[in-house]
């Protein structure tokens, strides 16, 4: 079976359809459609032999390229991981990896295909949150004034340059290193090229050529789902410590003895809203099996993070700070007073 597929190549459009197959244990792009309309590619970090059914070598010979693209599926939008071979006729093959990330609803009597918005675990999300109130429903009406903030819309705004980007200022004996290669299973697969697809759409990491690079893995939560993590402790060995210090647990318990009303706010990607200073993005490049990725933004585990952010908050709210109306540790903020009237005002 054949859908019609857009390729997006530096903001153009190339039309054309991809073959079906659920027999194929990989997605696969042409070299010479790659050829033709001049897709960039990267080099793989560790080649892949090709083998027939037979298992003698494949004469296409080993894999040593990808590209990473969007395709357009009608109005569906996915970021695939397509190896460079030769295909013969095909331009494209989505196979086993790809029917199991997208999950497509096949009619085989009258040919067509489906592909559904969301995952399997979206689509369970979306039915579990139905029932919960409209965002305006959830907020004080005191408050209403300011729903903009709360929306999710808002906080993927890629943030402005600012005084505090944070730098990553290396050692001078620093000598730049490579890194372990992570296996990844089938559900874990489909994570990566979910925050992979997620991340470049915001702009938040970007493909790199850095000579370093940090392990890339995933770890179970409590809600089952993964959470993608970056090992960055050999970076952060090399790291210059920033001695900018964070609140004392117990002075900020002290300034709130007399305290009896709370507003707790908790800001939606935290670390995401700082740049990493320009030229050192590659500093903090990550290895996975889909290539080589380098943040635009501050990720966790990064050493200095916590100094960086608890620094660009302190500067912000100073004023408030001094006037005892709020506590800040880092991306959490508690407005607390005595009385309730008080407490709105703080507040708004």
């Amino acid at each position: 079976m054949r859908i019609p597929v857009q390729v997006k190549v530096y903001g153009q459009t190339v039309l054309s359809n991809a073959l079906i197959d659920s027999g194929a244990e990989g997605k696969f792009i042409n070299s010479k459609f790659v050829a033709k309309h001049r897709i960039p590619v990267q080099k793989l970090v560790k080649p892949i032999p090709v083998h027939n059914v037979d298992g003698t070598p494949n004469q296409n010979g080993t894999i040593t390229h990808y590209t990473l693209r969007p395709l357009l599926f009608g109005n569906k939008l996915t970021m695939a991981f397509l190896l460079v071979t030769s295909l013969g006729k095909e331009d494209i093959i989505l196979g086993l990896p790809w029917l199991k990330q997208c999950n497509p609803l096949i009619n085989w009597k009258e040919g067509t295909i489906s592909i559904r918005r969301t995952t399997t675990a979206t689509s369970l999300a979306q039915r579990t949150t139905k029932t919960i109130k409209p965002l305006k429903d959830s907020i004080p009406a005191h408050y209403h004034n300011f729903i903009h903030l709360f929306e999710k819309k808002a906080a993927e705004q890629f943030p402005i340059e600012r005084p505090y980007d944070h730098a990553i200022n290396l050692k001078p004996d620093f000598i730049p290193r490579d890194c372990k290669l992570y296996s990844m299973t089938p559900q874990e697969e489909v994570a990566l090229d979910e925050f992979l697809t997620e991340n470049l759409r915001k702009g938040y990491i970007r493909l790199s050529k850095s000579p370093m690079a940090s392990p890339f893995f995933f770890v179970d939560k409590k809600d089952g789902t993964l959470r993608p993590c970056q090992d960055y402790r050999a970076l952060n060995e090399g790291t210059i410590k920033n001695a900018y210090p964070l609140p004392l647990i117990g002075d900020l318990m002290d300034k709130l003895r007399n305290a009896k009303y709370f507003t707790k706010l908790d800001l939606r990607s935290g670390y995401n809203n700082i740049r990493i200073k320009e030229g050192d993005q590659h500093k903090a490049a990550f290895k996975t099996i889909r290539g080589l990725f380098e943040p635009t933004v501050m990720f966790f585990g990064l050493c200095n993070s916590p100094a960086t952010f608890q620094m660009f908050m302190n500067d912000i709210f100073r004023v408030i700070i001094t006037e005892e109306a709020i506590l800040i540790y880092m991306d959490d903020i508690l407005i607390f007073s005595d009385n309730l009237e008080d407490l709105r005002r703080k507040t708004n």
